[in-house]
């Protein structure tokens, strides 16, 4: 077994535990044997990616979860220094990719800055994006359903959801927005 793999029965137990279940329900969720299950948690066996799926699933997270802290730790950094600007080919949007260091799913931020009294700015991502409000007052439309978002208010808007932003009183409106692409 090698070290990239060492730590991974170690979290399948952490996160089997913190949900309360025994090695019996986990088989149970998994149609993996018990005795698998624990020659996993114990090292003694490397899971296969099929495996991790199924526990992952039976976690209600994704497999990769399961191997993250192990490839990059708990957290890792993301200086300022690191962030590289992106082309963005609509006024009112800066684009930075705040993690090209990282051989993780890249994450840019987006600071949109929506006038009063113009067209809606559509938010265009193929990845999880998490909507802040900076300034003034948006007007959010996520695939039909409104939202009003004020200083401080977030909206989380799945992969490819249909989504505009616009100014909803006479201030203008800036958002951040932080997405894997």
């Amino acid at each position: 077994m090698d070290s990239l793999t060492k730590g991974v029965g170690a979290r399948i137990r952490l996160y089997r535990k913190k949900k309360r279940l025994s090695l019996t329900d986990l088989s149970r969720l998994t149609g993996i044997a018990a005795s698998n299950l624990s020659s996993i948690e114990l090292n003694k066996t490397s899971p296969t990616l099929n495996t991790l799926i199924k526990i992952a699933d039976a976690f209600e997270m994704k497999a990769g979860a399961l191997l993250d802290e192990m490839l990059y730790g708990p957290a890792v950094f993301c200086p300022a220094s690191a962030a590289r600007p992106k082309d963005s080919q609509k006024p009112g949007v800066s684009i930075e990719a705040l993690t090209d260091h990282v051989q993780k799913p890249e994450m840019l931020v987006r600071t949109i800055t929506v006038a009063s009294n113009t067209t809606p700015f559509v938010l265009d991502s193929q990845g999880d994006t998490f909507i802040y409000c900076i300034h003034g007052t948006a007007a959010i439309v996520a695939h039909s359903a409104a939202y009003t978002l004020r200083p401080g208010d977030g909206l989380y808007v799945r992969a490819f959801t249909d989504t505009e932003c616009r100014a909803a009183g006479q201030d203008q409106v800036v958002l951040l927005a932080v997405s894997n692409p």
